[in-house]
């Protein structure tokens, strides 16, 4: 078959080699009437009246050129192909020609045959705007040959925290002393403090040749500095790595994970375990998140505290215009090494996004926690149960850009209050935090 079709494109461009020696006809009416389709959007049926201009006339080069450009319209690559290939064969100088060609053998993805006349066209020095396209398709075609990509985040920070050590809003907590119920006093007020804090986030991208598959590994460094309350230093390492599948309409990664976590630049816990996200695209509007993680806990301080987590998370977010609502339900489980610091736990987020004008956007969230735990502490009276209450709001500004929108800078400022209830007054606290942040892009 192969054979049979070269051997056709070879006779018809010997007849139009000679035809150029002749006095060109007239063309025939279905040409007129497929060009006119085709300058209508109407592609099928421009190809069938020009296909039909072709057979009474295979040799011009004219209804060759519109066939070919009906025929890759059209979704027909391979017909494409052979019209311009005959156009090549009967003028080897026509560089439109070539630009077609090489665009419809970009789409069947012969990526070298379609830089070879791409890069022929643009070695005859054309008009600029042609020269500018020509290079995004050559830039296309070597970003799709890309195998390996690096993206990521710096951010540095500063806050205030009107209650960095979470004291309780209480002045004392009933305390179980030899099956006795006795008030304590808490000696702990709420101490405010500056807060440094640097996020460096790293991904790196590994894409499978001819595949929708690829790995990707993220790893994530948070430090906290305090002004004053150094106890409260935090150091916190992160490392997840797995594939990716990516679908007409899906995207879906699993990871392993590895973390840990210092404070006061003592070891405190770590954590490995596994995690998977599915994000599905519903329609242009709705996107639908589920998050599943499991691990084990590691608490270097605290051998009752090592535990193994479970948690689900799953919600929608809407997009109309500038705005963003986003919603989200998550269910946690540990089960930590002695039954007291076991616990049930539900989340419930939502969330408000507007893009406003100047580059800038706000936001505003509102974040509940309910939390069960499984045993009641020898020292207490009663299964600790807490609600925690988060509201924020904040304003955001891209400062600049890079022409390519690889690399930008954006600024931050965001406020939060917290508020805890709890059936012990140990777990009581309200506390503000407001923030500035610059986060670097790349």
């Amino acid at each position: 078959m192969a054979k049979l079709k070269f051997l056709a494109v070879v006779l018809i461009a010997l007849h139009l080699s000679c035809a150029q020696t002749v006095a060109a006809e007239a063309l025939p009416p279905s040409y007129s009437l497929g060009k006119q389709y085709f300058d209508q959007g109407k592609f099928d049926e421009a190809y069938t009246e020009l296909h039909k201009a072709f057979v009474q006339d295979p040799a011009n080069l004219e209804i060759n050129f519109y066939l070919g450009r009906a025929a890759f319209e059209s979704g027909r690559l391979e017909e494409a192909v052979m019209a311009f290939d005959r156009i090549l064969i009967a003028n080897p100088d026509a560089e439109r020609a070539k630009l077609e060609l090489a665009r419809a053998h970009l789409r069947l993805g012969s990526r070298e045959l379609a830089k070879q006349y791409f890069k022929e066209v643009q070695a005859t020095n054309p008009p600029e705007q042609v020269w500018k396209n020509i290079q995004q398709f050559l830039d296309a075609i070597a970003a799709s040959e890309q195998r390996h990509f690096i993206n990521g985040l710096f951010s540095f920070g500063f806050s205030h925290d009107d209650n960095v050590n979470v004291a309780p809003t209480e002045s004392s907590v009933n305390v179980n002393l030899g099956g006795l119920t006795l008030p304590i006093t808490i000696d702990q007020k709420a101490i405010s403090d500056q807060i440094y804090n640097t996020t460096l986030v790293a991904n790196h991208i590994y894409k499978f040749e001819d595949s929708p598959y690829t790995w990707k590994t993220t790893a994530v460094n948070y430090n906290a500095f305090y002004g004053n309350q150094n106890v409260h230093d935090i150091n916190f390492l992160s490392l997840a790595s797995g594939p990716v599948f990516q679908g007409q309409n899906y995207l879906w990664q699993i990871q392993g994970m590895l973390n840990t976590v210092d404070v006061a630049y003592d070891r405190y816990q770590s954590a490995f375990g596994l995690s998977s996200t599915l994000t599905w695209l519903v329609d242009q509007t709705i996107l639908f998140n589920i998050g599943a993680t499991v691990q084990q806990k590691n608490n270097y301080q605290d051998g009752d505290k090592d535990a193994n987590n479970y948690l689900i998370t799953a919600g929608p977010v809407f997009t109309r215009g500038p705005d963003r609502f986003t919603l989200s339900l998550g269910k946690e489980l540990e089960n930590a090494a002695h039954d007291f610091n076991s616990y049930d736990r539900f989340m419930f987020l939502a969330r408000y996004d507007r893009q406003l004008p100047f580059d800038s956007a706000l936001f505003a969230s509102f974040r509940f926690q309910n939390t069960q735990y499984d045993k009641t502490d020898p020292l207490y009276i009663s299964n600790r149960a807490d609600d925690v209450i988060d509201l924020s709001c904040g304003l955001s500004k891209r400062l600049w850009q890079t022409e390519d929108k690889r690399r930008s800078l954006s600024g931050q400022i965001s406020y939060t209050n917290t508020k805890a209830e709890s059936n012990i007054a140990l777990y009581q606290y309200d506390k503000n935090v407001t923030a500035a942040e610059l986060t670097f892009a790349f």
